[in-house]
């Protein structure tokens, strides 16, 4: 035991004992604590002693290295609490089914899936961004391997038929009227009519035939799906074609209806000498808003004039 006089003697003999004692540690170690680059790997106890061996032999010159800062910054992870190697829920619905109230019977307890995958706790979930990944690689690494399949393209031979259907593909917005709209457009030289089947084709047609190509368009949308205007279309064709051939009823004494072709009358221009402003009538009963605008003006002068220095 010592006693309160002796106490300051003993920690001084004690500390004393501390630093040879370090100092021989240091002869052992082969002056390593004058190598901080070879501290790495080390327990975090043993570059502790190294680093306090190094700063006791240097003293007041004493001067850190970068080296020597990333040894003892290296040990900050082992001295932290453990984490487990998976510390993420696998996925969000998985956790709350199996910790929410509505969780199974049979399932009540056990403990959630884990996987090293981050849980995005908002946007889009880990599923999607998996799905994403996974087209990135897809487009990365497998489409380019089709290139070795690529064939010249040859179409097929055109069949012999007069009518043409022209579909539209909207892909932006897949409810889009214009996706089910179908034309179908038909050159009555292509139908093989005598003179008289082509006059009654015209006259039946009315303002659907083009004088002009000497052809027929009509479009139908009023289906859901653009197969069905097209079966709709070709319906209508294959009849009005069918009544032209019957020349039971040529329609001889009704004339075609060409009006449709005639351009439209344009707006009338009138002379410049027709132009008379001297006897244009003369504005009245603009008192009011005269008198209006003086007070607006009055009102504007007196609000600037409170502002102004």
């Amino acid at each position: 035991m010592y006693s309160g006089k002796n106490i300051p003697r003993a920690l001084k003999n004690y500390s004393n004992y501390r630093v040879s004692r370090s100092y021989s540690k240091s002869e052992s170690s082969g002056a390593l604590y004058l190598n901080p680059h070879a501290w790495k790997g080390l327990p975090a106890d043993r570059i502790f002693e190294l680093h306090n061996l190094r700063k006791d032999a240097m003293g007041e010159k004493y001067n850190p290295d970068d080296e020597e800062r990333r040894a003892i910054l290296s040990t900050f992870t082992t001295l932290g609490k453990v984490k487990p190697t998976l510390e993420y829920a696998y996925e969000i619905d998985n956790f709350k089914e199996r910790h929410m109230n509505n969780t199974p019977v049979n399932l009540r307890g056990l403990p959630p899936m884990k996987s090293n995958i981050n849980v995005v706790d908002k946007g889009a979930t880990p599923h999607e961004q998996r799905k994403i990944e996974q087209l990135h690689r897809i487009s990365a690494y497998e489409m380019p391997l089709l290139a070795k399949f690529r064939q010249e393209y040859k179409p097929e031979p055109t069949k012999d038929s007069p009518i043409k259907l022209s579909f539209n593909s909207d892909f932006s917005d897949g409810s889009n009227s214009l996706n089910r709209k179908v034309t179908l457009s038909c050159n009555i030289e292509d139908l093989n009519l005598n003179e008289k089947q082509q006059r009654k084709f015209k006259i039946l047609a009315t303002n659907r035939f083009n004088h002009h190509t000497n052809s027929i368009k009509f479009s139908s949308n009023q289906h859901a799906e653009a197969t069905q205007n097209a079966r709709h279309l070709v319906s209508i064709f294959n009849r009005l074609l069918e009544a032209s051939k019957d020349l039971s009823d040529d329609f001889s004494d009704i004339p075609v209806d060409t009006r449709h072709m005639h351009a439209k009358k344009a707006a009338p221009s009138f002379p410049e000498s027709w132009k008379r402003p001297e006897d244009a009538p003369i504005a009245r009963h603009k008192i009011i808003r005269r008198l209006v605008d003086e007070v607006k003006q009055k009102q504007d002068a007196q609000y600037i004039n409170n502002y102004s220095p």
